[in-house]
């Protein structure tokens, strides 16, 4: 069972808007599958019992190959998901029983929303793929065969212009100048992996203590 808290921690003013999973239809081909590795068994009964020990080993193999191919399936389905809260997109991308993959994107990061429907089946079951285009080429999100994609696409523009009223009297504070440095600073940062982020932190820091020390001696030695 898919648990939020394993993925992401909210934050004080963060609320989860929805989550999304891939649609329901999408499950018949594996669940299909399994369903013949269940059922066929019980056909053939009578034949691989006459077989004997190797017959029934053969019958219960099926069957917990197909409860196993089941199990994975919709595991995998669960798991597999896009979260919009209230201040970024969480894609988490659930690759077999054992590897997941988390992507994150905050809203102010966002440049571009888009969804598309192709072929028949999306068009009839009404599922189709949302992309997010991002500052940061590598943070890129695409969720695949959701239902209601322009559902979606609608509540994260409308998360990015409430962000962006939000925020903007706090960039219209600052010069024009000051805002695009920032701007391009923040791109550049979204490529960074952590180790590199925190190594940033740490040499900001240090020239902050010198600034203050620096600042602390001069006071002290002219006295005021």
């Amino acid at each position: 069972m898919f648990r939020t808290e394993d993925v992401i921690l909210l934050k004080d003013d963060e609320r989860i808007r929805t989550i999304t999973r891939r649609h329901v239809i999408t499950l018949f081909p594996g669940l299909g599958l399994a369903l013949l590795f269940i059922v066929i068994p019980f056909f053939l009964l009578f034949p691989l019992f006459s077989w004997g020990m190797p017959g029934v080993i053969l019958f219960f193999a099926s069957l917990m190959l197909g409860l196993g191919i089941a199990f994975r399936v919709l595991l995998v389905w669960d798991s597999d998901v896009l979260i919009v809260t209230s201040l970024r997109l969480v894609d988490v991308d659930q690759r077999g029983l054992f590897t997941r993959i988390v992507t994150e994107a905050p809203l102010s990061t966002i440049q571009d929303v888009s969804w598309s429907k192709r072929g028949i089946i999306e068009t009839v079951f009404g599922l189709g793929t949302v992309r997010v285009q991002t500052a940061a080429a590598t943070a890129s999100l695409e969720a695949q065969r959701i239902p209601r994609p322009q559902v979606i696409h609608e509540l994260i523009n409308e998360l990015r212009h409430h962000h962006v009223t939000k925020t903007a009297p706090v960039a219209a504070a600052m010069p024009a100048e000051s805002s695009e440095h920032l701007k391009k600073i923040s791109s550049m940062l979204q490529s960074y992996s952590p180790d590199e982020l925190t190594r940033i932190e740490t040499v900001l820091k240090a020239r902050e203590r010198s600034a203050a020390t620096d600042e602390f001696l001069y006071d002290e030695k002219t006295g005021e």
